[in-house]
């Protein structure tokens, strides 16, 4: 029975002639039933579905020339930060999914800059410089966010934490997701529950085949 029909048997119920005692009895009784068939996990489900695809309908829709700019913002920032020897996490959120599996992250909501995201990570004095920076709607959207995926693949020994969250997060979105390791500089990009090293000089022209 769907909850249009509970509402219309209840007002056809309480224009009968009842108690008051009878009818506070029918209300409470009317109300459970409503709850419960608006909760159960068929409706949930419904519900569930229907917001992420009305969430995704609404999305900030980047523009090729604005994906362009911000992965030459990251290049940017990650030559610098491998002439450093800093790490660094970088998300990008393609389809606006990543939340349900970060934790702990700090709101930034800042235009995508070399600048900012290599003072996010330069050192350990920075506040934010630990978990990564997830940029999403064409925006540095958070910074210091820890993902809670860790992948269960047969992973290289050297593969720390950041390595194996990063493909355990590729595993359930669509993100691109770019590591530089600390400790060598190396960097790598993991998409599609895959990963690959990718050199310098070329995390650009990497990033624009699979965004664009």
């Amino acid at each position: 029975m769907s909850t249009n029909n509970l509402f219309i048997l209840l007002q056809d119920t309480l224009q009968k002639d009842y108690t008051a005692d009878e009818h506070t009895i029918i209300i409470l009784s009317a109300t459970l039933l409503i709850v419960v068939v608006f909760f159960s996990p068929v409706t949930y489900l419904v519900f569930n579905k229907s917001y992420k695809f009305l969430k995704k309908a609404f999305t900030v829709r980047t523009t090729e020339e604005e994906k362009i700019s911000i992965i030459q913002e990251i290049q940017t920032s990650v030559d610098t930060l491998c002439s450093l020897e800093k790490g660094a996490t970088i998300i990008i959120d393609v389809q606006n999914e990543t939340n349900d599996y970060v934790i702990d992250s700090e709101l930034i909501d800042s235009r995508v800059t070399s600048n900012l995201i290599t003072n996010i990570f330069e050192g350990s004095k920075t506040p934010l410089h630990d978990g990564a920076i997830i940029i999403k709607d064409n925006r540095i959207d958070r910074a210091s966010a820890y993902i809670t995926k860790l992948s269960e693949q047969p992973v290289p020994k050297k593969f720390g934490t950041r390595h194996r969250s990063a493909l355990g997060l590729s595993e359930v979105t669509k993100a691109i997701i770019i590591v530089v390791s600390e400790e060598t500089s190396k960097i790598r990009i993991f998409h599609n529950s895959k990963w690959e090293d990718v050199a310098q000089r070329d995390v650009f022209n990497r990033i624009v085949d699979l965004w664009i």
